[in-house]
Order: C-alpha cells, then sequence, then structure tokens
C-alpha cells in the first residue's frame, strides 16, 4: 500500500467515524439552541450573549445565528452528505458497469475505431448540475416530502444522468480488454459468452471499477456543492421569503455551505467550517483514488498479458 493510498484511507475513515458516532461524544445536540442573555459578573462587568457566537470552548465551532452549535449541526448532516453520494456512486457503477461490459463486448467497433458517437457522449457537453437543477427545482423548494424522501429523489436524478458516462467507460475498456490475447483463445476453444464474461473480462475490469467508485463518489461530492450554490439542498429546501433565505432541511454539508455563503465577509466560521470538513472529506476520497491507480499499475506492470 503506497503512503497516498493510506493518508487517504485515515482521513476518509476518520471523517466516516466522526461523521456516524461523533453525535454521541458531542457536547451539544443539534435541537439545543442559545438564547439571547445578559450577565453580570462578580466585579461588576457585564457581558451581552448574541448569536452566533465564534469559536469557543464550549461551542468549538461556534454557533449560527439561531444560537445552534455548528459541530452538532455538521455531525446531524454528514450521514446525509455521505450516505447520499456513495449510494448514487454505487448505482452509477452496477449499473452503468453493467450496461457497459455488455455494450463493450457484444460490440462490433474495435477500440479506438468507433465510427458511431453514442447518442449520450452529446450530454457530456452539458453540464450535469444544470440538468439536474432543472428536474430539482420545480420540487426541491419547500417539499411536503420528508427530508428522507427528497434526498431519495435527488440520489435518483443523479445516479441516472450519470449512468451513461460510466457505461460509456467501462465499454471503452472493455473493447481494449476483448481484444487481448487470452480471450481470443478462450473462444477459440469454445468457451461461452457468459463463461467469457465471468471468468476472464469481469476480473479484469474489477479494479477499474473500484476506482471509478472512488471517483463517481469524488463528483456527486462535486455535484452537491454545485447545486447547494443554486439552493438545492440534499433532502430539500426550506425558503423564507421576509427576508429571503434558502436553508437546508437536513443540514448535509453542501447545504451548510450554500445557505452560508453569505458570511464570507462577516462570521466567517459558519462557511468556512462546514466548507473545510467538505474539502477534506473530498480529499481524502481522491487521494484514495490515485493511490489506487498507483497500486494497481505496479501490479499490472509485472503482468505482460494485463
Amino acid at each position: 500500500m503506497n503512503k497516498t493510498l493510506l493518508a487517504g484511507l485515515i482521513v476518509t475513515i476518520v471523517m466516516l467515524g466522526a461523521s456516524f458516532f461523533g453525535q454521541y461524544f458531542a457536547p451539544h445536540d443539534v435541537t439545543e439552541q442559545i438564547e439571547i442573555s445578559y450577565h453580570v459578573d462578580d466585579n461588576g462587568e457585564s457581558e451581552l450573549i448574541v448569536p452566533p457566537l465564534s469559536p469557543n470552548t464550549s461551542n468549538p465551532f461556534g454557533t449560527d445565528k439561531y444560537g445552534i452549535d455548528m459541530m452538532a449541526k455538521l455531525l446531524a448532516g454528514a450521514k446525509y452528505t455521505i450516505i447520499a453520494s456513495i449510494t448514487v456512486a454505487l448505482v452509477r457503477i452496477v449499473i452503468g458497469g453493467i450496461i457497459g461490459l455488455f455494450l463493450g463486448y457484444l460490440s462490433k467497433d474495435k477500440p479506438g475505431r468507433t465510427s458511431k458517437v453514442p447518442i449520450w457522449n452529446v450530454l457530456n457537453g452539458i453540464p450535469i448540475f444544470i440538468i439536474v437543477w432543472m428536474i430539482m427545482i420545480g420540487v426541491t423548494m419547500n417539499p411536503s416530502a420528508s427530508p428522507l424522501t427528497m434526498a431519495l429523489i435527488l440520489s435518483v436524478v443523479l445516479a441516472l444522468v450519470g449512468i451513461p458516462s460510466v457505461a460509456s467507460t467501462v465499454k471503452e475498456k472493455t473493447l481494449v480488454i476483448r481484444e487481448k490475447q487470452f480471450i481470443l483463445s478462450a473462444k477459440s476453444i469454445g468457451a461461452g459468452h457468459w463463461t467469457i464474461i465471468r471468468t476472464h473480462l469481469f476480473p479484469h475490469l474489477k479494479e477499474s471499477f473500484l476506482i471509478l467508485f472512488v471517483q463517481e463518489i469524488v463528483l456527486i461530492l462535486g455535484l452537491f456543492g454545485q447545486l447547494a450554490i443554486f439552493n438545492i439542498f440534499v433532502g430539500g429546501t426550506t425558503m423564507y421569503f421576509d427576508p429571503v433565505e434558502y436553508v437546508s432541511r437536513t443540514n448535509e454539508w453542501s447545504g451548510l455551505i450554500g445557505q452560508a455563503r453569505n458570511n464570507l465577509f462577516i462570521y466567517q466560521w459558519i462557511l468556512v467550517i462546514p466548507l473545510a470538513a467538505y474539502i477534506i472529506f473530498i480529499l481524502g476520497f481522491h487521494m484514495i483514488s490515485i493511490g489506487l491507480e498507483k497500486l494497481y499499475k505496479q501490479k499490472f506492470s509485472k503482468y505482460s498479458h494485463i
């Protein structure tokens, strides 16, 4: 295991552990709210406490303007961010991978000599977040559905728009492997299609599937961030009108960033802390992806037939 992969795994495992178990050790709950108060100590010095509070010993990440602890919000919303991104990536890889595998195996095209451009490649020129935004903008504001249902709807949309690109990538890899000598030899001795796919193609693609899976998680986390800029949050958006304000219903990380972007010049911790957690989480998966590529490149360089 190389250092990049090890560092990525450590970062990701620590973040996952903190997200799922941190709430049991956190000093505050997401339902607790610090209210405006006025204190006078024994020396006669007075102090007015008004949220938002900057990071302090009681609230290490500070509070938002409603007096809710930022650490509690991060821990409460982490599960939506993590589970949604991993689930969408998994669905993309399973469905897109199977489609790409069969398309590549059954196609009459040669590697790098494809005469026709797949229709879904046209969609690659359109940013996916614009497609998702057009679909979700009408249903995500003040929805009657539960946050879990809204997270599921967004996940389904993101999975569907990402399947074609995964299928296209897997097809290209399958076309290359299909022309290898060991595949042609298997065909020459009468091996069936299912046998070739199960015992030859898939074993040589599983490492690519794993790398693609991690890369898809990074892409989806990036998409969450882009959608949050346009007030589309995982789990739905609560919109207030006086003044206009967009609030994440689940406190998921991209939503916390999106709703706090106006805090760039004042109360910066409300924006910077969830942004830092989000970047570290993406960086962890990115390092895993790079580390896996290095690991498999080193491993396969020992075998000339792969």
